[in-house]
């Protein structure tokens, strides 16, 4: 069995969407499925990263985010004839493109509506009508998002719910980050609160913020991620005198170390944007108790279960995120339940069982 999978940034970009890709690639091919990836990248060229071949195609232009591409196009010409299914993640327009001029079947995997641009949309959603309802399956990251999502709502019976996951192999081979070992003294025997992501609007940075007021001393925040965001943010902390409580660290090459040390997990995000949240499941792999919030249709809630592996709480609230913090981090019963919860849920978003997920749904629509 041949499937090309259609994604957009090539390795070794680490974006959610890009790292459950590249694991699920990987693991396809120990299963014996030969895929392969074509993406957008620096150069056109064709390399190999960790057990699958990738096709680089080099970025013209970018048009409301979404790269584009001459070689993208014909190097899928060139190359569609040698596979047995096309596997488009989208949002992706010029994947989805191509996806509606193959004559190959179409697995489109829908890791997002497109939610801000609105008036592109209009032009583009024609297009992606058209793929969807020409594609044989639908993967969905969520049974929340499959239920909520208009722009799905018409192609629901080829849907199946299948969650992202990733190779824990992947957070266990990593060696200690350098901005770690520069807090490592912050730290000392404080309890830390980890939040990672893109300091964009949605993520709802500012919220975990403004909830640090309502912490005790003993309690840190780290915020792990870069974006437009970060001197607003930055003056946000100074302005609630928070500079030795709230550490906005930018980028990291590692995350591993921060997820191993810290006590709970948070992801505050405030709108449908967050699709998925892949770090929940980081988290969950080391056993890190989860504070979500509760965004109609986000499959958040879907990876974090109320009560179960964490708390829910609403958005926009300062102080109901602190007032979960402060539950789970002051209630060792209620912390350990948390934690061992997560770290069985864990087994349901491995790769592994994640990858073989996906071959039956490949054989399935082989068959048809």
């Amino acid at each position: 069995m041949k499937v090309l999978h259609l994604g957009k940034l090539c390795p070794p970009n680490e974006g959610g969407i890009e790292l459950f890709t590249f694991d699920l690639l990987e693991n396809l091919n120990k299963k014996g499925v030969k895929a392969d990836l074509l993406c957008f990248g620096e150069d056109t060229k064709i390399d190999m990263y960790k057990g699958f071949r990738y096709f680089s195609c080099k970025i013209i232009l970018k048009l409301n985010s979404a790269p584009l591409s001459y070689d993208y196009f014909r190097v899928f010409r060139s190359i569609e004839k040698n596979y047995d299914i096309i596997h488009i993640h989208t949002p992706n327009p010029l994947a989805e493109f191509l996806g509606l001029i193959s004559q190959k079947p179409i697995i489109v995997h829908w890791h997002s509506d497109i939610v801000r641009q609105k008036i592109s949309y209009k032009f583009y959603k024609p297009f992606q009508q058209k793929l969807l309802k020409k594609s044989q399956k639908i993967i969905a990251t969520s049974p929340q998002y499959l239920e909520t999502s208009l722009q799905l709502q018409n192609h629901k019976e080829k849907a199946v719910v299948i969650p992202l996951g990733l190779n824990p192999s992947r957070l266990e081979d990593k060696v200690s980050d350098e901005k770690f070992e520069k807090i490592r003294s912050e730290i000392q025997d404080k309890k830390i609160v980890l939040s990672v992501g893109r300091l964009v609007e949605y993520k709802g940075f500012s919220y975990l913020i403004e909830a640090a007021k309502f912490l005790g001393d003993d309690v840190l925040v780290l915020i792990i991620g870069g974006g437009p965001l970060y001197n607003s943010l930055k003056n946000k902390i100074e302005e609630l005198g928070l500079e030795r409580k709230v550490f906005l660290l930018g980028r990291v090459e590692n995350i591993s170390p921060f997820l191993k040390i810290c006590d709970l997990f948070c992801l505050p995000s405030i709108e449908r944007n967050e699709a998925f949240g892949l770090s929940l499941v980081e988290a969950m792999y080391f056993g890190k108790p989860l504070i979500t919030t509760d965004v109609k249709g986000s499959g958040m809630s879907y990876v974090n279960r109320h009560n179960e592996t964490g708390l829910v709480v609403p958005p926009k609230n300062p102080e109901a995120l602190a007032e979960a913090i402060n539950k789970i981090l002051y209630d060792k019963d209620l912390y350990n339940r948390f934690s061992e919860n997560a770290k069985s849920r864990f087994k349901e978003f491995d790769i592994n069982s994640i990858a073989d997920k996906i071959i039956n749904l490949y054989q399935e629509v082989l068959k048809c």
